[in-house]
This record gives structure tokens, sequence and C-alpha cells, in this order.
């Protein structure tokens, strides 16, 4: 029998040896996933015991980047305080190196994207397969088998096609309301001479006309933007293309919507709260806002069909 520790930090057993295969099989664990024999003190990564990964005989399916689900069994239920402790818990383990990956690649992307003109097309074509890459690098940490800034790369390398267009078209579309509420705001704008506060408070009717569409449509995208936020997470975190991180992300989401929209706003509040320290604790505050996401993605997806990486 065993103990073993999940990906969202927390020791699970006794279990038997075929219940850890089977888990093994799920993609729930890996070589690098931690368990303790009954009896035993010490901690040790499962591809260490033989029992279950042999050196002279193929690896069962493990959690590898280029294998992963086409369906995901959704979970409700979201739990605000399990992902801040979760992604606490995580954090504290390794400040350092979670805080010197985070920091660095974000400095990084600043700099790549104020490289003039070329920065524009490299933003345009990297941001997203970037944040991928810090969203699998964060769910790995979790899981206690982060290796650094390999998984930013190798994410970018191995998904860049799917986390480009996950961000590209979520984005894209999420713009649409804004642009229709932007239409008829503009056609009565173009009716008048000249555009002042003034004017618009002797027609306070104009103002209410050309304010509503705007505010209907910002309303509209920030709530598609929501739907969509776990989109580049599937898309780097499984093997499904970029539609089928959309669609599985908007399920994901409106099935705890509440819950998941008030855990980011708890984070956005932890973030301002970083800003106030001035601004030196938005190097804790931004990782653990990667690991609690990464964490409500860990408990709102269960791998379906296939594994997941």
């Amino acid at each position: 029998m065993y103990s073993i520790v999940g990906g969202d930090g927390k020791t699970y057993g006794p279990v038997s040896p075929s219940e850890i295969e089977r888990w093994i099989r799920e993609g729930r664990a890996d070589a690098k996933t931690k368990v303790r024999r009954e009896g035993e003190t010490e901690w040790r990564e499962l591809g260490t015991l033989h029992d279950f990964f042999p050196k002279t005989a193929p690896l069962p399916p493990t959690l590898g980047r280029l294998a992963g689900p086409r369906h995901f069994v959704i979970q409700s239920g979201l739990g605000v305080q399990a992902c801040l402790l979760a992604a606490w818990h995580t954090y504290r383990q390794d400040p350092w190196r979670i805080s010197g990956v985070v920091v660095l690649t974000f400095l990084a992307q600043f700099l790549m994207n104020n490289i003039p003109v070329a920065g524009l097309i490299l933003a345009f074509l990297l941001n997203g397969p970037i944040l991928g890459g810090l969203y699998y690098f964060c769910r790995q940490a979790l899981r206690g088998s982060a290796t650094g800034a390999s998984d930013i790369t190798g994410t970018i390398r191995e998904r860049f096609l799917p986390c480009f267009l996950a961000t590209t078209v979520s984005n894209l579309l999420a713009f649409g309301p804004l642009l229709l509420g932007l239409i008829p705001a503009a056609a009565l704008a173009a009716g008048l001479d000249t555009i002042s506060p003034a004017k618009l408070m002797e027609r306070p009717g104009l103002a209410a006309a050309m304010a509503l569409p705007l505010l209907g449509g910002s309303l509209a995208m920030l709530y598609l933007l929501l739907l969509w936020s776990l989109a580049v997470p599937l898309a780097a975190c499984s093997s499904m293309d970029f539609w089928e991180a959309l669609k599985t992300s908007w399920h994901g989401v409106r099935a705890n919507l509440l819950r998941y929209f008030l855990l980011l706003m708890t984070l956005t509040a932890l973030n301002l709260l970083g800003v106030l320290c001035l601004v030196i604790g938005l190097f804790i505050t931004i990782p653990l806002t990667l690991l609690a996401t990464m964490a409500a993605y860990d408990q709102i997806f269960r791998p379906g069909t296939a594994d997941s990486r």
C-alpha cells in the first residue's frame, strides 16, 4: 500500500499498487509523482519504483507532452479556498525557482515586445504560446515535477499553434460585441459637429443612446473573455486543438461561473495588494495567480477518455 501526493498538493491513500497503475494509465500520476510506501517515512519519485516503471520494460503510458485528451469530465463546485491553499503550498516549497522562472519569462517577453517593428510581430506570434508555457510550468509545479524554463520552451515548441490560435481567436471573437457596440455610438457621433461633455449633457437621450451599446458591448466582451480564459491552459496542457480548447473552457467555466469569478476577483485584489507593496509584491502575487489558476484548472477538468499532459 502507498500514500501519494496528488496534483493539488494533497496526500491521498493508502492505495493499492493496482490503483496507482490505473492512475498512471489515466495520466493522474507520472514518474515524478511523490509516493511513500506504507511503513516508510521517505517520499520517493514514482519513477524510481521498478514495480511501476521497470528499467527493462517499456514505460506505462504517462503524462507526455504529445499525448492528451480530446475529452474532459467537467467538475462543478470549484473550491476557491482549495485553489488558493494549493497555490500557496506549492509556492512556499520552491519560491525562488517559481518566482525566478515567471519573472524572467515576463522580462524576456517585455524585452521582445519592445523590439522596434519586429517586436509587434513577435508579440502577436509568441505571447499566447509563452503564456501557455507559463501555465504548463505552474501545473507541473503543482504536481511537484516542474523542470523550469524547459517547461516553457517545450510548450512553445510543441504546442505553439494551438496556444497561438486559442489566444488570437478568443480575443477576436470576444472583441466582436464591443465592435457592435461601437458602430451605433460612432454613427450617432458622426451626426454631431463636435463632441463635448457639455453638448452631451444638453442631450441626455443621445448620451444614453451612445453609452448603452458601448456598456453592453464591453460587458459582453468581458463575459466572453471570462468563459474562454482557460482555453490557453487547455491548449498548452492537453493535445486539444484550439477550437476544442475554446469549447471546453466555455463549458468548464460556465459550470463554475460564480466561484471561478470569485477566484479571479480574489486574485485581482491580491495583485493590487502586490502593487501597493512597492510593486515588489508582484514577484509573489503573479506566480500565486498562475498557480491558483492551474489549481482551478485541475479541479474543473478531469481526463475523460485519454491521458492529459
